[in-house]
C-alpha cells in the first residue's frame, strides 16, 4: 500500500473507531494485502475468456433483436391507432361539445320538486339578489333615504358580482 493510501485508510478508520481498534483494523487490512500479493489469483485460460466474450456478445445481440422487434411492434400499433382515429374523427365536422346536463346537478337535486330550497348556495344567492333588488327599487322610487354607501351604482355592481359568482359556482 502506498503511504498516501495508508494515511487515508487510517483517517477513515479513526472516524468510525477508537484509536486502538483503528490501528488493529489497519494492520489486518495490510496483512491481508500482503497475503494476496504473495498468492495471486489464477488467470483464466484463453478458452474461458473467449467463451465468456462469446456469451456476452450473443446476449447483447439477442437483447438488440428484442428491442428492435418491440420498437417495430409499437410503431405498427401506433400507425394502426392513428389510422383508426383519423378515419373515425378526421372527416366529421367539429361541432359543439355535448354536455350531459344531468351530470352537472346532483341526482338528489334533480329528483327534488324545489331545487331552490335544496341547494344552500342557490338559497343564499337568491336572497342576496332579492335584497339588492329591493334596495334598488326603494332607491328608484325614493321611498327610503339612501345611506352613505348605498348608491344605486354600488348596488348594481354588487348585484352583477353576485350573479357572476353564482354562475361560476
Amino acid at each position: 500500500m502506498r503511504n498516501r493510501a495508508r494515511e487515508d485508510l487510517a483517517e477513515l478508520l479513526r472516524r468510525f473507531m477508537d484509536e486502538s481498534t483503528a490501528r488493529a483494523a489497519q494492520t489486518d487490512i495490510e496483512e491481508a494485502e500482503r497475503i494476496l500479493e504473495v498468492h495471486p489469483a489464477p488467470v483464466p485460460s484463453s478458452a474461458t475468456l473467449s467463451s465468456v466474450k462469446h456469451l456476452m456478445t450473443a446476449a447483447a445481440a439477442h437483447r438488440r433483436r428484442q428491442i428492435r422487434f418491440f420498437r417495430g411492434t409499437v410503431a405498427a400499433a401506433a400507425a394502426v391507432i392513428l389510422t383508426v382515429l383519423i378515419g373515425r374523427y378526421g372527416n366529421s365536422p367539429t361541432g359543439r361539445p355535448h354536455v350531459n346536463l344531468g351530470s352537472i346537478i346532483p341526482a338528489v337535486v334533480w329528483e327534488s320538486h324545489d331545487i331552490a330550497a335544496d341547494d344552500l348556495d342557490l338559497v343564499y344567492f337568491t336572497s342576496q339578489i332579492r335584497q339588492i333588488e329591493t334596495q334598488m327599487r326603494d332607491l328608484e322610487t325614493e321611498d327610503v333615504a339612501p345611506r352613505d354607501n348605498d348608491v344605486l351604482d354600488d348596488l348594481e355592481i354588487e348585484l352583477i358580482a353576485i350573479e357572476t359568482e353564482f354562475w361560476k359556482g
